[in-house]
């Protein structure tokens, strides 16, 4: 049975406080006009009451934008290679709060590539080594789409506490062991959560489902036939021809891990680093073998493998599909491409074929 506590905000600062001297902090802050998520050093610094989103994912905290993989020495005229690696710096202990249960989502759907055939050791020691806050919304921006990928705007795990502002108070749900016992460590600070607390909560919930459903979409986590079926569709190319292929949504997705590997060497060829930075399937160099040739010239052919990662070919790989409703791809396109309006044309489109070869 889950376990409900509340905690006053003015005490979740204290609360706050007191991770700050044994932890690395990062929580949501107001930054150059915009939400982000940051280490802070202050709880003054938190931001609880944001909207949406935050500019960019927590997956930066995790598999970061560029990272230095391994610094590498050549000695005895390349007899011998000295490696070093950069594990020893990232095993932190850190607190991540206020983590909006689809962001939440998109780090499981992470762990899911990262932790699993193939181990990333770089992405393991960020993940084991942080605890999570999460912050479920109170009102939902108008671009949040959760309740169709069923990642919000409740989730039951992936948490080590769950948030949710009633107030004056939060009421925290206990996800994990260790979110038991970070409580238990500060019990002078929460209090034991009562029927009505929790029914606020839930009331909560339900308001914030209510608005986003007011865009009326389908189950996108059952896509996979009416996308195959779809794949040669004219509405590729309708909206490639709209695609800057700036890779902004690949960038602001809690999903997209995309990334590139290149060698940095000096100029004497004996010392250097290994380097990984993100990289984006909308790139025309994304799919460019050594032999110069590119597999997808196209824009649309870009857009579209995108799109079938997200809702097919995810399933194949990882179990689920890889959009968490989050919403960023549609805020930051510069193009005004809304992923709502072209999954729900595209499911449209492929019913009324459907109709149309069943009479």
């Amino acid at each position: 049975m889950a376990r409900f506590q509340t905690i006053t905000k003015e005490k979740f600062a204290e609360f706050v406080y007191r991770l700050l001297k044994n932890h690395q902090v990062i929580g949501p802050v107001r930054k150059d006009g915009s939400m982000q998520y940051h280490y802070i050093s202050d709880p003054n610094q938190l931001y609880m009451d944001y909207k949406g989103h935050t500019l960019l994912p927590p997956k930066r905290f995790f598999f970061s934008e560029e990272e230095v993989l391994f610094t590498y020495k050549i000695k005895d005229g390349g007899k011998d290679v000295e490696i070093h690696d950069s594990l020893e710096f990232i095993r932190g202990l850190r607190v991540f709060i206020g983590i909006r249960p689809c962001d939440i989502e998109g780090l499981k759907a992470l762990d899911e590539v990262f932790l699993s055939e193939f181990h990333d050791p770089y992405y393991k020691s960020r993940r084991e080594n942080t605890l999570i806050i999460g912050l479920t919304c109170n009102e939902a921006a108008e671009y949040c789409f959760c309740s169709y990928t069923k990642t919000g705007p409740l989730i039951s795990d992936g948490f080590d506490l769950l948030l949710t502002d009633i107030g004056d108070f939060y009421l925290v749900e206990v996800g994990s062991e260790m979110g038991s016992k970070l409580l238990d460590l500060n019990l002078d600070l929460f209090m034991d959560a009562r029927e009505e607390d929790i029914e606020k909560r839930e009331e909560a919930i339900r308001n914030v489902r209510r608005q986003i459903e007011r865009y009326s979409l389908i189950d996108l986590t059952d896509l996979y036939k009416p996308m195959v079926d779809s794949f040669e569709d004219s509405i590729w190319e309708e909206y490639g021809s709209k695609c800057l292929s700036c890779g902004k949504c690949n960038f602001a997705c809690p999903t997209c891990r995309c990334f590139d590997v290149y060698d940095d060497p000096n100029l004497q060829g004996d010392e250097g680093r290994r380097v990984r930075v993100w990289d984006s399937c909308h790139f025309l160099s994304f799919t460019r073998v050594s032999t110069g040739e590119v597999f997808r010239k196209e824009r649309h052919s870009r857009l579209k493998q995108r799109l079938y990662h997200k809702y097919c070919y995810s399933i194949d790989e990882i179990g689920r599909i890889s959009c968490v409703g989050c919403g960023r791809c549609i805020d930051v396109c510069s193009a005004g491409i809304d992923i709502r309006e072209v999954i729900k044309r595209v499911y449209e489109k492929w019913k009324g074929r459907i109709h149309t070869s069943q009479d």
